[in-house]
């Protein structure tokens, strides 16, 4: 027997266990196992409990909208008001489509068999990536979660959450259990339970049905892959439906402040130090720096904060406004402590950064600007008739071109209709258009009156591109008839 059979006999087996569960959970109260390691003394009214909470869930449903079709998009979200707003994880939408491409979305309760309830997109917070939704019918059918009071966990505490099946089983809700086991700054606290206690976005409640936390992306374990060919190698694993990794209940009351005014989002504080990475041991042990986090800057973008306050490459940064950087483990959550602190404060804050540089120690002072375009805000093209969609060049994707200035010019291939003109042609998505017909491309309004110029004329036979793909340059020749 091949081991993709083998694969296809037990995830079979699997899907007819978790069945014989389900049917098992709606037939008794769900408690934890007494032989499990986990059990604790659960409230005799533990079903209505469970039944209760599981309205501060939801199963979200939208499609994306692209250039040529829609894509259904799903997701698991938390009623946290009783104007029923929703908080997604920060990987349940594409972060880099604008909100106008959201269309249709619908709030479906646990379990039922029904089309669910309007909701409109508000957005998505800069700091923490986490998107937010608005039921716009249908309050009275779900609970907020802030309604269930606030759980004061320890490590070892028992905690049980709610498990959401996928669209087939009518997002049907499921009880797991599990201890805590860890609680760790990544760099806001993350809990982490023996084993999952719950599913990506849904939520933690302790043995009383007190809110405990907010299930984040599962963690990654590491697993040895063992082939027919007797080969092994080491892989990470990631469960799609269950986490053990949740965001605790105190940094969730902070997150659901952070609404966006607007679909588009607020405006970002900036500095401009662009791949922060964390200082070596061997380095930290030579400047007696063990004790506290230290980061090493490499890239400062031209005219920035950064630049204009004299932050160079290989600067070390030790401090924020006079406070060292904390120890953090792993050490590479470092740099991201350091993004956090700054895009935490205002745009114009000033904020002092001690730095070592060569064997000195100096306070540099820098006032935050505005983070220049993001992906979501880029202007877009698309055109038919050449199967093409362009959108500008930002800064970001200069950084990722060693181009670390914002005055860039050319487009980027944003789409590519397969089997299109430039599809045959060997346009890809990410390539960076330099120039079209010998003409260079210095702005994004330049390349759309050509692109729609080339598109409409039906006498024109070829087209050529210069595109910079992987720190190559190519020149292709799109053929137009």
């Amino acid at each position: 027997m091949s081991l993709s059979q083998r694969f296809s006999i037990i995830s079979v087996l699997s899907l007819l266990l978790l069945a014989a569960g389900l049917r098992a959970q709606e037939a008794a109260p769900a408690v934890a196992p007494a032989s499990d390691g986990v059990s604790a003394a659960m409230p005799e009214n533990f079903e209505t409990l469970f039944n209760e909470r599981t309205k501060s869930v939801v199963a979200v449903e939208m499609f994306v909208q692209n250039e040529i079709d829609r894509e259904p998009l799903g997701a698991v979200g938390v009623v946290f008001d009783a104007e029923g707003r929703i908080i997604l994880l920060d990987n349940a939408m594409p972060s880099w489509l604008p909100p106008e491409r959201f269309k249709d979305i619908r709030v479906r309760p646990l379990g039922e068999d029904v089309e669910g309830y309007p909701a409109r997109y508000l957005g998505q917070d800069f700091l923490t990536g986490h998107h937010f939704l608005q039921l716009t019918d249908g309050l009275g059918e779900f609970v907020p979660v802030t309604q269930w009071g606030k759980s004061d966990i320890k490590t070892g505490q028992f905690l049980w959450g709610i498990g959401v099946m996928n669209k087939p089983w009518h997002f049907l809700p499921y009880f797991l259990c599990s201890r805590l086991s860890a609680v760790e700054k990544l760099p806001w606290e993350i809990g982490f339970t023996v084993r999952a206690s719950t599913s990506p976005g849904s939520v933690l409640f302790d043995a009383q049905g007190r809110f405990a936390g907010w299930g984040s992306r599962p963690s990654t374990e590491e697993k040895l892959l063992i082939l027919d060919t007797g080969q092994q190698r080491p892989v990470g694993l990631q469960d799609l439906r269950e986490t053990n990794a949740f965001l605790t209940v105190e940094r969730f009351y902070d997150f659901i402040q952070r609404v966006p005014a607007t679909p588009e989002g607020d405006a970002r504080p900036w500095l401009g130090a662009t791949g922060m990475q964390p200082l070596s041991r061997e380095v930290a042990q030579f400047l007696g720096l063990e004790g506290q986090g230290a980061v090493v800057v490499s890239d400062i973008i031209e005219d920035s904060p950064a630049a204009k306050g004299d932050l160079s490459g290989k600067d070390i940064i030790i401090k924020i406004d006079g406070q060292p950087l904390p120890k953090l483990r792993p050490d590479v959550i470092t740099p991201r402590y350091v993004e956090t602190e700054l895009m935490s404060r205002q745009i114009g804050d000033k904020v002092t950064l001690t730095v070592i540089r060569g064997d000195e120690e100096k306070d540099l002072e820098f006032e935050l600007g505005q983070q220049p375009k993001v992906l979501k805000e880029a202007e877009r093209e698309y055109y038919p008739g050449l199967g093409l969609g362009i959108r500008e060049f930002l800064l970001m994707d200069g950084i990722a071109r060693r181009q670390l200035r914002s005055d860039v010019g050319g487009v980027v291939a944003d789409f590519i209709k397969p089997n299109s003109k430039v599809s045959s042609g060997g346009l890809q998505v990410g390539d960076w258009i330099k120039e079209i017909d010998g003409t260079e491309i210095n702005t994004f309004a330049q390349a759309r009156e050509i692109l729609a110029a080339i598109e409409s004329d039906t006498d024109k036979s070829e087209a050529v591109m210069l595109v910079e793909r992987n720190n190559e340059t190519k020149v292709l020749r799109i053929k137009l008839k």
